[in-house]
């Protein structure tokens, strides 16, 4: 079984104007392209929010599950955004009823909100939750405002991923770094805390707290841009992951629909890159088909009980 997950819907009625703005101006700024031309191609090639364009992408790669999450964006549009958090998941739940052999759910919501763990419970019980997404970089998740969150996780026995990584403007990147969700994963040792996107450039930190605390993995959402940024040497970089997080610890993810359109890491052609580095004498890095298959599936399967 390979199983994404980290993946996304977005849209009109998912997606509050001022995170695509953000997200164009990131776009702009890393492409070089004009701001018409990259909003085109968000709205185009980005919004999905029956899940169909996903599903399609999933078995032209060969992927069998995917876990979608529903972002609160509060930080970026207000808490009375265009669309209440309540629609968004009533959306996302539509999505993945739609498919439901084939999507799960994991949703978030910033735990600065009144009765934020209250909520937790409510998506669980109305529309499906199986694991909550900490996406709040105005807040670390050393911060106690999170612990009534955890605390509800632990006892609906939900995973818990949190963003690490750096962040677009207008959101900080400090309060992604990895070692904030060191003690809390101390504190709450029955919850399963995912590193998503492993930290990005604070990868090698990510790892090290994988290895450290056995209740804490990792997942390689938009990892593709390191493929892209330096392919020679992303073998290197995915088999140090492996060595310092350890075996079992690192997940295969997509951040999806991030990158979806670059030709070099689609969907199909990303699984293809993963599932041929065993046998790859050029990269002079080894991979076992154990492994691969341990991180495209087995990995998440077992750590977050994906059946």
């Amino acid at each position: 079984m390979i199983i994404d997950s980290h993946a996304h819907l977005y849209g009109p009625r998912l997606t509050p104007g001022a995170w695509i703005n953000a997200f164009v101006d990131y776009g702009c700024a890393i492409s070089s392209r004009p701001p018409e031309f990259v909003r085109g191609r968000v709205e185009e090639t980005w919004f999905d929010e029956c899940g169909d364009l996903l599903i399609s992408d999933m078995d032209e790669a060969g992927i069998d599950k995917a876990v979608v999450i529903a972002i609160d964006f509060a930080l970026y549009a207000g808490v009375d955004d265009e669309i209440s958090l309540e629609k968004r998941y009533e959306i996302y739940h539509q999505a993945v009823q739609k498919y439901s052999d084939r999507l799960i759910l994991y949703g978030g919501i910033d735990p600065r909100r009144p009765h934020s763990a209250k909520f937790v419970e409510r998506a669980v019980n109305e529309w499906g939750l199986r694991g909550f997404k900490l996406w709040c970089t105005g807040v670390n998740p050393g911060d106690r405002a999170c612990y009534r969150v955890y605390e509800k996780c632990a006892e609906l026995n939900l995973p818990v991923v949190v963003h690490t990584g750096q962040e677009i403007a207008p959101a900080s990147s400090e309060p992604t770094r990895p070692i904030y969700v060191d003690q809390p994963s101390n504190d709450f040792p029955e919850v399963t805390f995912v590193l998503a996107h492993a930290g990005m450039a604070w990868w090698e930190e990510a790892a090290s707290l994988a290895w450290h605390h056995p209740n804490v993995y990792v997942d390689t959402a938009y990892w593709q841009s390191k493929y892209l940024q330096e392919p020679e040497d992303f073998p290197r970089k995915l088999r140090a992951l492996f060595s310092l997080a350890g075996s079992g610890k690192v997940f295969f993810g997509s951040d999806w629909p991030a990158l979806r359109t670059v030709t070099k890491v689609n969907h199909a052609n990303w699984v293809e890159i993963i599932q041929a580095l065993p046998g790859d004498e050029t990269s002079g890095v080894d991979f076992t088909r154990e492994e691969i298959d341990l991180f495209l599936g087995g990995a998440a399967q077992q750590a977050l009980g994906i059946d």
